[in-house]
């Protein structure tokens, strides 16, 4: 009854299409993103040179960061995100994560499919990084299946039940990537291995922080047999000791 009531809600409150989900202010043109010109100038959109494995910015001569250049084992073949973690982004994902706003997701997926697409991504599956049933159960969605919507409505095979997490594992935020790739040993379980046997999968999920989850994932779904595995999230998360 609550969360139909908060559904209810928003839809009296967020009129489609007609306020930027940013900033709020009402739109004066169609826009693909429900965004308004100043707040799309504004976003941290990643368009410089990446890191060739994990996405990373990158402002030397290099091809990789440091931390794919010192051989940190990477389950992935590729990852790409759309946006650094910063800026209004940053208070729409936890709008969208944590207090509800679930109708944010279609917006918010479309700038991920944009982004397969410039990227030249090939993939035969996209796979969201799957949550435990408790943090489903409490926040009612998994905000990286909402994220899958445009590539859905692009004709392209999402699959949601073949990868489960199936350990409640314990707050990531603050961990290294040691301690976050320990935190998730065993957390992830591939249900149906032949959904997923020979397939190119596109990972999907949120933010990319230090690659532990995407790593873990990764491995788990090569192991079932996946041919490859690319990794695209709408944020990337720059090291501490990488920010300005």
């Amino acid at each position: 009854m609550e969360e139909d009531l908060r559904t209810a809600l928003q839809k009296i409150l967020f009129l489609r299409d007609i306020k930027c989900i940013f900033c709020g202010k009402e739109l004066d043109k169609d826009s693909r993103y429900c965004a308004c010109s100043d707040c799309l100038k504004n976003l941290p959109f990643i368009n410089q040179k990446e890191c060739q494995k994990c996405g990373e910015p990158i402002e030397s001569l290099a091809e990789y960061c440091m931390s794919c250049k010192n051989h940190v084992d990477r389950g992935f073949d590729k990852a790409r995100a759309v946006f650094l973690y910063d800026g209004e982004i940053v208070g729409a994902i936890a709008r969208f994560k944590f207090f509800g706003e679930r109708y944010l997701g279609e917006y918010l997926s479309k700038f991920l499919l944009d982004k397969y697409i410039t990227e030249n991504f090939c993939d035969d599956v996209v796979v969201p990084a799957p949550i435990s049933q408790k943090r489903a159960k409490s926040r009612g969605y998994n905000q990286s299946e909402l994220l899958c919507d445009a590539f859905q409505k692009y004709g392209m095979k999402v699959d949601t039940t073949s990868l489960a997490k199936i350990l409640e594992t314990k707050d990531q935020v603050g961990l290294g990537y040691k301690d976050r790739q320990q935190n998730l040993v065993g957390a992830f379980k591939v249900l149906d291995k032949r959904a997923i046997m020979g397939k190119k999968i596109l990972l999907v999920d949120d933010i990319f922080t230090t690659g532990a989850t995407a790593t873990e994932i990764s491995e788990i779904l090569k192991k079932a047999g996946a041919n490859r595995v690319d990794v695209l999230t709408l944020c990337h998360q720059m090291p501490k000791d990488k920010k300005n």
